[in-house]
């Protein structure tokens, strides 16, 4: 009996030894699995991430392609547009005597060669071009271009089919005036006839890997370039419009052209996914785009993508460890140290794993800043470049027709007294000469040539101007650090984007008010500066923009108070000075306020914006001149962005 009881003691006495083990053993699979779900959410959370930055900035550099090609058109139209707009002011032209302006349209036209003609058409319609002469029964009344141009504005018509060669072209068209009164009507128009092969050559060059190609669309979404002659239209072969196309996502596509937005999109075209990136173009009403199999953009993931599978590898590797461990028996030592020794393993591969996260995340910001800084000094290099080329080019014949100018005055001044002596000693002059005085109205001659010279000289200083703006801007000589005006950089800066701040359509243009004070010369990266300058004028007329506008002559209590931006600077003390650029626009959220500076952050859509505009000029400011930004911002009042620098560099910054 006492042996039995002896026995029952000894048993129950193990059976609580192992309890702890069972309990050990019960937990450690919920423990393991814990650790490998945080490890494997962590990773995938790094792995979107990764994954979506390079993605957007495949689709940014989609879209950048697009960009060379419509800016490559606009650069070529801009220049023939000026072309034709200087033939238009041409004494010969404006006197719409076709015997007079025939030679010179003819000679202008050999020598440039990009122009097929040259068209002058009087108010009616009625036409003469450097081809045939007079087109006898023919009349460009109707044209659209004609009819934007009679109301003084120079434009670029869609392609159509010439009535007098029936050529497919694009006409260049510009107002004819015969007096400098700015009300006045034109009295014709001048036409610079493109052929629409140079448009077609440089949107067939447009290509993003095999099997992409690029396409252009006019305003009423016809395709005017497209790789497949079937589907262009004109005045003699009318495709079908886009925006009715079948395929509903590229019919939408087709609108957002035709809104001239610019963006990237994927659809299934063709009979394949594909990306469509689409830009508009500043000097016609057109819009380009480009077709890119899904595989050409999205190829350059896959080594991200084995890497995630490697990173998802491990989990499941552990999960099969935990399965393993689970079946063995929960009473034996042995197979608790097991279990023990390998959760120690797993532990050790977590943190492995914590710190590949964390590398790869201080990697991933590397690379941000990395790219920040070469998008920074590619963007600035080539505005500089081209900048600084277009001021040297206007710069020369502005010189050539300012330095003419004083002795054309000089001349005609001369030429005029002469001609009231001839007058006064010879009162009564040959037959033929009277009624050549009559026929070129030498009354309205002698009163009217003074004021077409001051005109002249009033045109060439405002070039003069806008040249010394635009050198001062780029800084191309002035690579280095150097003290400069500060409020110099401000105003040419202010001079490049006056477009922006013209009145348009029936809303008011938007206002600058500056309250300089007295800023000593500051020791700068000058182009970097302005660059910044640039930068932060730009996000001011962007949200102007956006917030609705008053209408001009529109006094009522209603109306919306008037757009301005604000732009104060002064000194702060002997050390520091303060520049601060404000806008009464809607304000920015206070959520989106924590984000502004941070890379590829933006609010815009896709293509609009790089998002690193903010981002850039915080390094500029912060890290290239150890000075300091800050943006305050109130939802329905505006916006302010704050700019403190030292007068010199060699001041540290203030903590």
């Amino acid at each position: 009996m006492q042996e039995r009881l002896n026995q029952r003691w000894i048993t129950w006495k193990l059976q609580q030894r192992d309890r702890p083990h069972s309990r050990r053993n019960r937990y450690l699979p919920i423990l393991l699995a814990s650790a490998v779900a945080l490890t494997g959410g962590l990773a995938l959370m790094n792995y979107r991430t990764v994954h979506d930055l390079i993605l957007a900035q495949l689709k940014q550099k989609a879209v950048l392609v697009v960009q060379e090609g419509s800016d490559e058109i606009d650069q070529w139209l801009a220049v023939r547009r000026t072309e034709v707009e200087m033939l238009a002011n041409h004494a010969a032209v404006r006197s719409l005597n076709w015997s007079t302006a025939s030679p010179l349209l003819k000679a202008e036209r050999d020598r440039l060669q990009d122009f097929f003609s040259f068209v002058m058409i009087q108010r009616d319609g009625t036409f003469w071009n450097t081809k045939v002469g007079y087109a006898k029964g023919l009349n460009l009344g109707d044209r659209p271009y004609f009819k934007t141009a009679m109301t003084g504005e120079t434009t670029v018509s869609d392609p159509f089919t010439a009535r007098s060669s029936g050529d497919t072209l694009i006409a260049i068209a510009a107002p004819i005036r015969t007096t400098t009164q700015p009300n006045q009507l034109p009295s014709g128009v001048l036409n610079g006839n493109l052929r629409i092969e140079r448009i077609k050559q440089v949107v067939q060059q447009l290509t993003y890997g095999e099997g992409s190609y690029a396409f252009a669309l006019n305003s009423e979404g016809f395709a005017i370039a497209h790789p497949n002659p079937a589907f262009e239209a004109t005045t003699a072969q009318p495709n079908a419009s886009l925006l009715t196309a079948p395929n509903l996502p590229l019919a939408q596509v087709a609108q957002r052209m035709v809104n001239r937005d610019r963006g990237i999109e994927l659809l299934t075209l063709d009979g394949q996914e594909q990306y469509i990136a689409y830009v508009p173009l500043d000097q016609a009403n057109w819009s380009v785009a480009l077709v890119i199999p899904r595989q050409n953009l999205e190829s350059q993931l896959i080594g991200l993508n084995l890497l995630a599978l490697t990173l998802a590898a491990l989990p499941v590797g552990a999960g099969f460890v935990i399965a393993r461990q689970a079946r063995l028996s929960a009473k034996s030592k042995a197979q608790i140290a097991l279990l023990q020794a390998q959760e120690k393993e797993l532990q050790s591969s977590e943190t492995q794993l914590r710190q590949q996260a964390s590398e790869l995340q201080q990697t991933l910001q590397a690379l941000r800043q990395t790219q920040s800084q070469l998008i920074q000094s590619e963007k600035m290099s080539g505005l500089g470049q081209l900048v600084a080329g277009v001021a040297h080019e206007i710069n020369n014949p502005v010189n050539f027709i300012y330095g003419n100018l004083n002795h054309a005055n000089t001349y005609t001044k001369d030429l005029i007294y002469l001609l009231s002596l001839y007058q006064q000693h010879y009162p009564h002059p040959q037959p033929q000469i009277a009624h050549e005085i009559d026929a070129m109205d030498l009354e309205f001659l002698v009163e009217d040539l003074p004021k077409l010279l001051q005109s002249m000289q009033v045109g060439a200083d405002r070039i003069k101007t806008i040249v010394a703006s635009l050198r001062t801007f780029s800084r191309m000589d002035e690579a280095e650090m150097k003290t400069v005006s500060v409020h110099e950089g401000i105003d040419s800066t202010l001079m490049i984007l006056q477009h922006r701040l013209k009145p348009k359509g029936h809303a008011t243009g938007i206002q600058v008010i500056k309250y300089y004070g007295a800023l000593p010369p500051v020791e700068c990266y000058a182009g970097q500066l302005n660059q910044v300058f640039m930068n932060l004028l730009t996000n001011a007329l962007d949200a102007l923009e956006e917030t609705p506008r008053p209408i001009a002559g529109d006094e009522t209590p209603t109306s919306q108070q008037e757009p301005t931006i604000t732009i104060r600077t002064r000194s702060l003390n002997a050390q520091w000075v303060q520049i601060a650029i404000a806008d009464n626009g809607c304000g920015i959220p206070p959520a989106i306020q924590q984000r502004l500076f941070d890379p590829f952050f933006t609010t815009k859509p896709v293509g609009k914006s790089t998002g690193l505009g903010l981002s850039i000029s915080y390094d500029i400011v912060t890290q290239k001149h150890g000075g300091r930004l800050e943006c305050h911002s109130t939802p329905g009042i505006g916006t302010e962005f704050v700019i403190e620098i030292p007068i010199a560099q060699t001041v540290s910054v203030v903590a």
